[in-house]
């Protein structure tokens, strides 16, 4: 089996000018927990998790600081560096073993340059609970 046939798409995304606000109104509105980052040209270039939005808010000490966090920073200043990708062809043991190896919960698909979907841990436990794999 390759990531081809457990990955979710089209993906939600968002532009590094983004807010933090903006950013967990899309979240919420996507029903996911990761966004990928794109610059102003298209090019995905960090992703913004719950996990970030997270740690970030933990930082902020006063409620002025919540505020700020999350109706004037941006996108960019809180996102996680992109990470690797995977093909869609990829055998879905190899992704699995990717994530483990990184520490990350999903990996993105690009196929020519061009995100195509994600898939997640929980893709893969799915799939491996129904004996797909």
């Amino acid at each position: 089996m390759t990531v081809r046939e457990l990955m979710q798409g089209p993906l939600k995304t968002i532009s590094t000018d983004a807010t933090v606000a903006e950013a967990v109104q899309a979240l919420i509105a996507g029903g996911v927990s990761a966004l990928p980052v794109l610059d102003r040209f298209g090019r995905a270039v960090g992703v913004l998790s719950n996990r970030e939005i997270l740690v970030a808010e933990s930082r902020c000490q006063a409620p002025a600081e919540r505020e700020r966090l999350f109706e004037r920073t941006l996108a960019l200043e809180v996102m996680a560096p992109w990470p690797a990708v995977v093909h869609p062809d990829t055998p879905v043991p190899d992704a699995a073993a990717m994530m483990l190896a990184q520490r990350v919960q999903r990996l993105f698909v690009e196929d020519r340059g061009a995100l195509v979907g994600v898939v997640s841990q929980t893709d893969i436990v799915s799939a491996v609970a129904a004996a797909r794999i």
